[in-house]
């Protein structure tokens, strides 16, 4: 049997809790109106036209105190929050932050077949050494879709000229000190995710973020100098980024993907596209007298 390495998520959250520097950045996930409270919160809306009261979801990779779980919650949702060391998720939710939790992994899952509406994997896939089976299993236990926000793996054909022109490798692998491989998703490899289990309806939206050390610490509203002009190049960088990947010469860095196992309603659909959106229906397999939607 092939021993499966795992990457030192379980030694950062004990770091969280016992070293001093790390314990001070970890506490300020917690805090609201931070910039980097709102570069999470950024992506997460994006989730926004799926939450209702009467969705129960789950959470993988949500080891930060539980902080996906924490904004399903603020907007009407329910949620379960799981990581493979709670950790910080047993201290959330003593806190009122989080409700429900587990330690999980995500390749082997304990729950049920259907046993939540959605499940969101945030800024977790990435890590994964078997992401396509953390999938299958996300897949498995969801009765709607599972939504990903995660590095995209999209190419530039700019970008990869102008690398080989330079003689520069243009694979773009690339390793977290953590020790995980950075698993970028393809969209493409997400559409045959969805075929090879005759599923057909599929969703993406893309968006770009900065980051800068320290921005843990700084209010949106503060009134220090240096830490404005840090919000500016923070929202500038951002900016600057969305206009070159709407020209295409470089990929936006994120990707927001929606794997659908129900049919999504035409109102949800709706909702979706004034997002921003792409919603689409692959196509049906001609040998098969019933096709998934």
């Amino acid at each position: 049997m092939v021993k499966i390495k795992y990457d030192r998520h379980k030694e950062e959250w004990e770091k969280c809790l016992n070293n001093k520097d790390r314990k001070k950045v970890a506490e300020t996930w917690m805090e609201s109106g931070t910039i980097d409270r709102w570069r999470h919160e950024r992506m997460l809306k994006k989730i926004l036209p799926f939450i209702d009261k009467g969705k129960e979801w789950l959470t993988i990779g949500d080891g930060r105190y539980g902080t996906d779980a924490n904004f399903i919650i603020r907007n009407g949702g329910k949620a379960h929050a799981t990581d493979i060391s709670d950790k910080l998720l047993k201290i959330g939710h003593k806190k009122g932050f989080i409700k429900d939790f587990s330690q999980q992994n995500a390749e082997e899952l304990n729950f049920d077949n259907n046993s939540f509406d959605f499940v969101l994997i945030k800024e977790a896939f990435h890590h994964f050494p078997r992401p396509w089976i953390a999938l299958h299993e996300a897949f498995r236990v969801c009765r709607k879709g599972v939504i990903l926000i995660e590095p995209n793996d999209e190419k530039s054909f700019f970008l990869n000229t102008l690398k080989r022109i330079m003689r520069k490798n243009v694979d773009n692998f690339g390793f977290e000190p953590i020790g995980n491989f950075v698993y970028k998703l393809n969209n493409h490899e997400l559409e045959k995710f969805a075929l090879g289990m005759h599923y057909r309806n599929i969703a993406f939206s893309k968006l770009n973020d900065s980051y800068e050390k320290g921005i843990e610490f700084i209010k949106l509203n503060t009134k220090n100098r240096e830490e404005k002009n840090v919000i500016r190049k923070i929202r500038n960088i951002i900016k600057f980024r969305n206009f070159l990947a709407n020209l295409k010469i470089i990929p936006y860095g994120i990707t927001v993907s929606v794997v659908f196992k129900s049919n999504p309603s035409s109102d949800l659909k709706d909702k979706l596209i004034t997002e921003g959106f792409l919603v689409k229906e692959l196509p049906a397999n001609p040998y098969l007298k019933e096709t998934k939607l």
